[in-house]
């Protein structure tokens, strides 16, 4: 069964307010490992096995610190069922179909 991992880093102690590098290089480990996405304008969700994902977000979250913060804050949200198939798109398009 898949699961989804919300995931919000916040970056300190950088010198610029922009944290789109942060995201970016979440991204391209990402990919590289295989994972689906989908980028909001305050975290990332990604899809995939729960145990490859809490190494994902132990990745995200100490790369934050090896490429140019002082101190990083992460935050993460986990979502796994057992009952059924928990996906993305899954979760998106149930909210589509409830609003009409």
């Amino acid at each position: 069964m898949m699961a989804l991992l919300e995931i919000s880093v916040a970056p300190i102690g950088t010198t610029q307010t922009s944290m789109s590098h942060f995201v970016t290089n979440a991204i391209r480990l990402a990919e590289k490992e295989g994972f689906k996405y989908h980028v909001g304008p305050t975290s990332t969700v990604f899809e995939g096995d729960v145990d490859e994902l809490f190494e994902l977000a132990r990745d995200i979250h100490t790369g934050a610190l090896k490429n140019g913060s002082d101190r990083v804050v992460t935050n993460i949200k986990i979502e796994d069922r057992e009952d059924n198939a928990l996906t993305i798109d899954g979760q998106v398009n149930e909210v589509k179909r409830s609003i009409g």
